[in-house]
């Protein structure tokens, strides 16, 4: 797993925000996040190896209350600008008539650290 994909999900994991990877069993009321890495980015190679390797991941957030959307941004945007600097980006607003939750949508690029 990715160093920054770990460090990530710690900073997110200190937020006010409960986050879960990948899915929740049974989700939290009110404001929740679900943190995933979703796949590898194309590597540079050399001498029929990866020398350099990245990956994506998203950040989802799931909330009732519209007005509660700047504090969500504020929150989420403050942990991907210190863990992942530019390479990030939202990537999605809805409103989910099924859940009745907006839900917003951050894609990452997140580098391997070196193992």
């Amino acid at each position: 797993m990715p160093r920054e994909y770990e460090a990530l999900l710690a900073a997110l994991r200190l937020t006010d925000i409960p986050f879960a990877e990948y899915g929740w069993k049974n989700r939290p009321e009110g404001i929740y996040g679900v943190v995933g890495l979703d796949f590898e980015n194309p590597s540079l190679d050399g001498d029929g190896q990866k020398v350099d390797r990245s990956w994506n991941a998203s950040v989802d957030v799931y909330f009732p209350r519209l007005a509660d959307r700047e504090g969500v941004i504020e929150t989420i945007e403050e942990v991907l600008a210190e863990i992942c600097g530019p390479s990030w980006e939202l990537n999605s607003s809805q409103y989910e008539n099924s859940t009745g939750l907006f839900h917003l949508e951050w894609t990452c690029d997140l580098q391997d650290g070196g193992n």
